[in-house]
Formats: structure tokens, C-alpha cells, sequence
């Protein structure tokens, strides 16, 4: 073999190297349609909600007054009763069966949530946010992949109140990745940190998962307040459907 030939074959082998290493780092694909589930991994139920999050003292006094207020009047105070969007974070922590669609296109993860329709968008292209953002029911989310697991950071948040209020300094990150439960069924996992000192008198971390339903195609979703008031009046016979 000639010098040359040796040489183009190491140069060769070290393009092939070159391109298995940057292969084996591609982040997984999380494109599909996924439904919360409340099983975790090990097969337990999972609370995706702390039963005594850490409120400060004045958020607790509140809350408790909106916890008496509810079991009196839950037509006006129960918040699944209305049609706004249920926003961060308590829009990945819905357990509910309504599915969620990623679609994953490079520089940026797009979730469609059935219920309400409401789209979250997760931006991978590591620029900064957009100055003069206003607060939305979903913030501004960036991220990026370190090896297998997507790390994000949400800001800009709208407040909201009760039962799960927030304050304008609001910041939510987390961890997704893909996971197999025990008998090694992928599953997706999201870690997420609540940090809101107006709220909170210290972060804390929730844990929800999901399953890919392969076939599974997301439904249409529509909220009308009056025919829900209907619907739980009993008066639901002059819904037109019914």
C-alpha cells in the first residue's frame, strides 16, 4: 500500500469517527402525541402536586379563605369551570386523559395541548429572549440539550391566582428526558422546579410523566363557560347536543 493510500484511508477513518461521535450525541426525538399518566415508573402513583407546597405566610392565609369560599360556592370559584387557559406550570401538570402533541423540528419543541388547544413553544436556538416580552398564561421558554435530557427555563409568566397562585417573578426550569418504566415501555419524564419568592418561602421540585400513544390522534376541544354552567346546574337538557 502507498503512502498516499494509507493516508486517505486514515483520513477516512477519522471523518467516520468524526461523524459516529456527532451521531451518538444527537439529541432523541420527542415528536409524538403523549398522554399524562399518574403511574410512575417503579409502578407507584405519582403526585404531580405537593399536598402542602411551601407558601409564604400571607399566601397560605389566603389560600385558606379560597379553600372556604369554593366549598361554599364552587360554580363560582372552582377555576375548571371557566375556559382560560390553565398556563405554566400547571400546564404540565395536568394528569387529565387529554393528550399533548410535540412536534420537534431542531430550533424549536412546539407542545399542542388538546385541552383548550393551547400551544406551548420551547425555543432551541440559544439566543436570548425578545426584549419588551409581556406575560403570557405560557411565559417564554428557551432550552437546550445537554446529552440526553432537555433543559428548560420559563419566564414571563402571567400571575395567577388561586389554587395554585404565582407572582410576577415566577421562574420554572426543568429537566425532560425519555425513561422506561419496569417493563422497559419509554416514557417521558419532566422535573420541574418552581422558584417564586412572592409565593413561596423556598423552590421545590414536582415530577410528572407521560406515554407515547402511538396511533393516537388529538381530538377538537372546545370550552363554552355557559354550557358548562348548564351542564352542572342539571339543566343540561337545553344543551343543544344533549
Amino acid at each position: 500500500m502507498t503512502g498516499w493510500a494509507r493516508l486517505f484511508l486514515c483520513a477516512a477513518a477519522m471523518v467516520l469517527a468524526a461523524s459516529s461521535a456527532v451521531a451518538a450525541e444527537e439529541p432523541p426525538n420527542l415528536s409524538g402525541v403523549w398522554m399524562p399518566t399518574v403511574i410512575a415508573p417503579d409502578g407507584s402513583r405519582n403526585r404531580a402536586w405537593p399536598e402542602n407546597p411551601p407558601f409564604r405566610p400571607e399566601v397560605q392565609a389566603a389560600y385558606e379563605t379560597y379553600k372556604q369560599k369554593l366549598a361554599a360556592n364552587p360554580e363560582d370559584y372552582d377555576e375548571a369551570r371557566n375556559c382560560l387557559p390553565y398556563g405554566m406550570p400547571y400546564q404540565m401538570l395536568l394528569v387529565a386523559q387529554y393528550p399533548m402533541e410535540i412536534v420537534d423540528t431542531g430550533d424549536r419543541l412546539t407542545m399542542i395541548f388538546e385541552l383548550h388547544n393551547d400551544v406551548r413553544r420551547i425555543h432551541l436556538d440559544d439566543g436570548p429572549p425578545p426584549t419588551g416580552l409581556r406575560p403570557g398564561f405560557q411565559g417564554y421558554s428557551m432550552g437546550h440539550w445537554v446529552g440526553d435530557t432537555l433543559y428548560i427555563e420559563t419566564t414571563h409568566i402571567r400571575e395567577g391566582g388561586m389554587p395554585r397562585p404565582h407572582g410576577p417573578r415566577l421562574r420554572i426550569t426543568e429537566h425532560i428526558r425519555l425513561i422506561a418504566d419496569q417493563e422497559g415501555t419509554p416514557m417521558l419524564e419532566d422535573v420541574m422546579t418552581i422558584d417564586d419568592p412572592d409565593t413561596y418561602t423556598e423552590p421545590f421540585t414536582t415530577r410528572t410523566y407521560f406515554r407515547r400513544q402511538a396511533g393516537l390522534e388529538m381530538g377538537e376541544y372546545f370550552c363554552s363557560e355557559d354550557l358548562w354552567r348548564l351542564n352542572l346546574s342539571g339543566k343540561d337538557s337545553t344543551i343543544p347536543w344533549r
